[in-house]
């Protein structure tokens, strides 16, 4: 079958979740300008220590004083900072899901706030020029530093940390990198350990996840992509005790997944295999080829077609975090009882 390249593209980045956003955002009607009026100041509670300096991947970024005026633009980048009590003032929607640029793990803590919500995942530089941003966060990204040095020219900009892949950056070091820049350390040390005690939490109560193998795939245009190690839906499977498939690992694809053909079907076979089939849940359901596989036939395959749960697991936020363990855990559970 003949795939198009930017369904292709998008259909892994976000799980086929931006072939299905494209229906969604055509029923609210698809405001151009984005979500939200952009004329309010960014949130942020007193403190911080000032200046701040932040090593990443392209340099150090100096801020010198509490922003007040951030834009998000790297991937999950509002989670990290609405979890730090800073509502920005722009946000670039990566999944083009919601209205508000957030997913709903993270509505809560806009506080009726209407960020201006940037189309994603291109940057429009003059639209993140006109909110005025004194600080541009930029922490998950294709780690293109073109892209970065066109955006410090409008502000300072943080960039993922030295030796990430494309899309890499964890967790941990996206909330520190934001955090460090607010000039809030310990406060960004507290989020990623309750993230990491909640993981924790999740895998001793379930020890029989501990070892087994697993692989996390997209379906889009007729084919597959299995995510490997270093993508953040594989390190959410790591943190609860799953080994990524050895058999995904030895394709040593140059990106953040590698490509299945229908033909080569059985490299998605492990002991748990996960299907992100956004908008086509019934149909992978119905799919022999897919469904013949031994994971599926031993009832091990989850086919995920909730949109709000799949763009939770991509996102791998300190916020989308505790809303995917509630969620997805139990459905792995019921999978290999």
């Amino acid at each position: 079958m003949a795939t198009n390249p930017l369904i292709s593209r998008r259909g892994l980045f976000f799980g086929a979740a931006g072939v299905a956003a494209a229906g969604l955002l055509a029923a609210c009607g698809d405001d151009k300008s984005g979500g939200g009026t952009g004329s309010s100041a960014t949130s942020a509670p007193a403190g911080g220590s000032f200046p701040a300096e932040v090593a990443h991947q392209f340099g150090t970024t100096s801020v010198e004083q509490a922003p007040k005026s951030v834009v998000s633009l790297g991937w999950a980048d509002a989670d990290a900072l609405l979890a730090l009590g800073v509502i920005p003032v722009g946000i670039l929607d990566w999944f083009q899901a919601w209205p508000v640029g957030v997913g709903p793990w993270a509505q809560d803590k806009l506080g009726g706030a209407k960020p201006t919500v940037l189309k994603g995942p291109e940057i429009n530089y003059e639209q993140v020029a006109t909110l005025r941003p004194d600080l541009v966060t930029f922490t998950k990204s294709d780690n293109d530093k073109a892209k970065w040095e066109q955006l410090e020219k409008l502000a300072p900009t943080l960039s993922g940390p030295a030796g990430s892949q494309p899309y890499g950056t964890t967790l941990k070091d996206q909330t520190m990198l934001i955090a460090e820049a607010l000039g809030r350390k310990a406060e960004g040390e507290a989020l990623v350990a309750s993230s990491d005690k909640a993981l924790a939490d999740a895998k001793a109560a379930n020890p029989g996840f501990d070892g087994k193998s697993v692989v996390v795939a997209a379906a889009f245009s007729g084919q597959y992509g299995a995510y490997t190690r270093g993508d953040g839906r594989v390190q959410f499977m790591e943190a609860l005790g799953f080994k990524n498939s050895q058999k995904i690992e030895d394709l040593k694809p140059a990106s953040f997944y590698a490509e299945i053909s229908k033909e080569r079907v059985n490299l998605l076979d492990a002991d748990l295999t996960v299907v992100f089939g956004l908008g086509a849940g019934d149909v992978l359901k119905k799919d022999a080829v897919l469904n013949g596989i031994p994971s599926a036939k031993a009832k091990r395959l989850l086919i995920i077609d909730d949109p709000d749960l799949v763009n939770a697991f991509s996102t791998n936020s300190v916020l989308s975090t505790p809303y995917t363990i509630e969620k997805f855990v139990p459905m792995v559970k019921d999978a290999l009882a």
